[in-house]
């Protein structure tokens, strides 16, 4: 492939990307997308400053950070026009045109991968209200009577796009967004489109691409960002 079929190749994929966020969230797409990114990265730095001061070494403070990114999309977005806040038990989470942003810190290393993570290992009622149907008459027996309710106003009429992240006290490694069609048997999430929005891989610089969804190619543009750095021992918190 030459120069000029590489840049084409690249501007196809930046208009693609451009009208899914455009499509999925309307016109605040674009500000979700450059806000996403500054609040993953400042709720990052917070916690691992906090973890610092609490001396200790199980993650415990900085395992709290998906409940953190999910408390500040509904702090940041939560009064936009388009924007819905559901509730579910303790749990606030904002829907953007019809679109659930739902935060998944689904790794705590570099070597992680988004697409073969499994999403709900522990069986967790919160991710499987996402992707539920409302005839699901078992879970809603399960659930108890007054979080059934819950269940059939959320189960099956959302659009779920999950913001994910892979992070520890001692790094932010990866950020993407993208939206989901279904879990697969094995838990991993079936994306239909999905972009990279930060990514640590060489030296602390961080990379914006359209990720290769379906086979098809994606496209690398370089944004250099501080790498946040501390020494931290890793424990096995749930992932959240």
């Amino acid at each position: 492939m030459n120069l000029i079929d590489s840049y084409r190749k690249v501007l196809s994929l930046r208009i693609k990307s451009n009208l899914w966020v455009q499509e999925t969230f309307g016109p605040v797409g674009g500000i979700l997308r450059e806000g996403l990114l500054k609040l993953i990265l400042e709720c990052h730095n917070n916690l691992i400053n906090a973890q610092d001061v609490s001396k200790q070494k199980h993650e415990g403070i900085y395992g709290n950070m998906y409940r953190r990114v999910m408390e500040g999309i509904v702090e940041q977005w939560g009064d936009l026009p388009e924007a819905e806040v559901i509730k579910y038990r303790e749990y606030k989470f904002l829907a953007i045109n019809g679109a659930i942003l739902f935060p998944w810190r689904y790794g705590k290393d570099a070597t992680c991968k988004i697409e073969s993570c499994d999403f709900n290992p522990g069986g967790s009622w919160l991710r499987h209200l996402l992707f539920g149907k409302e005839d699901e008459s078992q879970l809603c027996l399960d659930l108890g009577a007054g979080v059934s309710n819950q269940l059939q106003d959320v189960a099956g009429k959302y659009d779920v796009v999950i913001v994910g992240y892979a992070s520890s006290p001692s790094a932010l490694y990866n950020i993407e967004w993208g939206k989901v069609t279904s879990v697969l048997e094995n838990g991993f999430l079936d994306f239909s489109f999905r972009e990279r929005l930060f990514d640590n891989n060489v030296s602390g610089a961080g990379s914006m691409d359209i990720i290769a969804v379906n086979n098809e190619a994606f496209d690398v543009g370089p944004i250099p960002y501080p790498q946040l750095e501390m020494q931290e021992d890793l424990s096995e918190e749930d992932n959240g």
